[in-house]
């Protein structure tokens, strides 16, 4: 015997519509949030690429490196970044969406049909699991071969300076070394700066920082070959080292002094981590190595929360101001990578151990989301009208 089976009660959408409904949904707000991600990776690399173009043509002009090899740092530099772009835009992408839904009377019009926070998280959740895929093979893979190719880059273009062509009237910052440069004029004929100044900001043994200041009537910059050591050598002047504790202060007058130039072993250890291979860090126990390494493993965690995070912050009324959902949305964002950088200095000066190490910066977060979950999921229970 068959049992005849009722027809839907009239306006009541039957299952398969309401799956199609929220399949068209998912859609719909995934591409609403991916199109200003989209944009917003391209308006800061605009930005910093801007800024970065000028540094390096900078440096191309004062003879440190040629403009061919100004353009490729440029390239790789924005690689750098877009682990810290992807996770930013995606979080501003969500927030400006979800509050003009709220704005508009979208969520009002999809609670109606039945859609519940719980199916917005699951939309929100895949765009943001996307996004935090691609910075996943940024972080492991692409940043330490990035931060290599530049390191590589900038040592071959060393080796084809020679120091005394460096301009004159320019302050020049030599990167690997940290030191500043700047000389009144330059002789060609006898390949001498006259009128130098030399600065630079070093620590000894015990810790405590110092001022360098040299101030010659001339200067012989050698040949910057990475991986040889070489002279720069002042005539007729004063040096000066200032400790910024103010406890002492040193100055001697002199009329030949010679500083040893070793650009190459600073530029790698300042550069070491950051170029290392991921599986070379994870067996490392060097704290800054590990710093770096749970770094790397973490940026997809922090995309993947500021995406949802997003989604309870934005939640407004219709004709709200929206200036409040944005202010405690940037308060949070804020707070999230203040802590996490926090958090990562700790672990370098071995202040936290290895474990819970940079993990810990992201519990706080987590209880957030978790909590405004609950809230929002709770507040949609008792909304929800009587059958």
């Amino acid at each position: 015997m068959r049992v005849a089976q009722s027809p839907p009660r009239a306006g009541t959408p039957s299952r398969s519509n309401r799956q199609i409904v929220a399949m068209l949904i998912d859609r719909y707000i995934i591409r609403e949030i991916l199109r200003p991600v989209v944009m917003g990776v391209g308006l800061f690399l605009l930005i910093y690429t801007g800024f970065s173009l000028s540094k390096n043509l900078s440096m191309a002009a004062d003879g440190l490196i040629d403009t061919a090899t100004a353009l490729k740092l440029v390239g790789l530099s924005s690689i750098t970044t877009l682990e810290v772009i992807l996770p930013t835009s995606m979080f501003f992408s969500v927030l400006f969406v979800m509050v003009r839904m709220y704005q508009n009377g979208e969520m009002t019009v999809l609670a109606s049909v039945g859609i519940s926070p719980q199916r917005l998280m699951v939309s929100v959740g895949t765009a943001a699991l996307f996004i935090a895929c691609v910075v996943a093979v940024l972080s492991v893979y692409g940043r330490p071969w990035a931060y290599d190719s530049i390191y590589r880059l900038e040592t071959r273009a060393m080796s084809q300076v020679e120091g005394s062509d460096l301009a004159a009237g320019k302050f020049v910052t030599l990167d690997a070394e940290g030191y500043m440069f700047i000389a009144d004029e330059r002789s060609e004929a006898d390949q001498l700066h006259r009128g130098v100044f030399l600065f630079q900001t070093h620590q000894d043994n015990n810790g405590a920082a110092y001022n360098e200041l040299i101030r010659a009537e001339t200067a012989r910059l050698p040949r910057f070959d990475p991986g040889e050591e070489a002279l720069l050598v002042f005539g007729n002047g004063y040096s000066y080292l200032l400790d910024q504790g103010g406890q002492s202060d040193w100055a001697m007058r002199f009329q030949e002094m010679s500083i040893v130039w070793g650009a190459a072993e600073r530029a790698r250890e300042k550069i070491r981590n950051k170029a290392q291979s991921t599986a070379a860090l994870m067996r490392s126990e060097d704290p800054k190595d590990i710093a770096e390494y749970q770094w790397r493993l973490s940026t997809p965690l922090a995309t993947f929360l500021l995406a949802m995070l997003a989604l309870p912050l934005a939640r407004s009324k219709p004709r709200e101001s929206r200036m409040r959902a944005y202010v405690i949305a940037i308060a949070v964002y804020v707070l999230l990578f203040g802590g996490i950088g926090v958090v990562r200095s700790f672990v370098e000066q071995t202040r936290l151990p290895e474990y819970p190490g940079l993990w810990i910066a992201y519990l706080p977060p987590a209880i957030l989301l978790l909590f405004l979950m609950v809230r929002l999921t709770r507040r949609r229970t008792r909304a929800r009208p009587c059958p």
